[in-house]
């Protein structure tokens, strides 16, 4: 397979944004790390257009959009500049990780989202940087945790409503800091990793990488890469926040510990930053 990375000018690459989440993060996230994967290996690259099998639109949406105050401004130039590199809509794809998508028009092209709404577009992992561990692991006091704002979205009020009062459950409505988020996050055998703005959540990959078992809800099931991932073996996924209790109640402590394992393991080989690319060229070569 050959990809032709389009000529977008550098401006639509910015170089940083005004602020990162969540605030251990780095700035940095998938459209920056897939950019880097696919110009890092020039046995894919091709400057022919004919000769590609993929057009690659490099266009940091998220940098863009936050740089002009939540895409209150730009997205008439965005367009613009999109609308004069782009040559054929069918055989081109892009990376946004912006809750709302590129939210400029790119036609046919696929695109590949790390935070996804609708049915519209394939998913990618919502990755921050790695949290950094405790020399000891805490000890497994609950049975699930939540550690973020409650009021965020819809979904995240019902989960805290539904699991209100039980003492195996622990719910943090705020931010107490990275240190003590992953100090709840590794007590726990279950991360609860409700939707928010977006239809992903950076606390189901966050949770992935801490070893804990990350349960994800949400309207969508946004986890990446079900062709080639088996989910069932290290995650959970509801749609439905009200039956939480009932669905955990039939959880093992001993399966979850091995699903935790498997679940960093999983994160270390397939999901970090410079890993989970590889799969979104496997989706590309299935789709001809």
């Amino acid at each position: 397979m050959k990809i032709h990375v389009l000529p977008v000018p550098q401006v639509l690459r910015p170089s940083a944004q005004p602020f990162c989440y969540p605030k251990h993060n780095q700035d940095y996230g998938v459209e920056q790390d897939f950019f880097e994967y696919v110009v890092g290996s020039p046995r894919l690259l091709t400057d022919d257009p004919h000769e590609a099998n993929w057009h690659y639109l490099p266009v940091f949406w998220t940098r863009w959009h936050l740089n002009r105050d939540y895409a209150k401004h730009g997205r008439e130039e965005l367009q613009e500049a999109v609308d004069r590199v782009m040559q054929d809509d069918g055989k081109t794809f892009t990376i946004c990780q912006y809750d709302d998508g590129p939210l400029t028009d790119v036609g046919r092209a696929i695109q590949f989202l790390a935070s996804r709404q609708t049915p519209e577009g394939r998913d990618v992992p919502l990755l921050s940087s790695p949290h950094k561990k405790p020399f000891w692991n805490p000890r497994k006091k609950y049975l699930a945790s939540f550690v973020g704002r409650v009021s965020t979205h819809p979904v995240r009020a019902r989960m805290a409503e539904a699991l209100h009062g039980l003492s195996n459950v622990f719910i943090f409505d705020g931010d107490r800091g990275p240190r003590f988020f992953v100090r709840r996050t590794m007590a726990s055998y279950l991360a609860l990793a409700p939707r928010g703005y977006g239809g992903s959540s950076f606390r189901f990959f966050e949770a992935l990488q801490l070893g804990v078992v990350p349960l994800l809800i949400g309207e969508l099931d946004t986890r990446p890469f079900k062709r080639f991932i088996d989910w069932e073996l290290c995650s959970f996924y509801t749609s439905d926040p009200e039956n939480l209790a009932a669905f955990m109640d039939t959880l093992d402590p001993d399966r979850l510990i091995d699903m935790g394992r498997r679940g960093a393991e999983m994160y270390r080989d397939c999901l970090a930053f410079g890993k989970w690319c590889g799969f979104v060229l496997r989706e590309l070569e299935q789709m001809g």
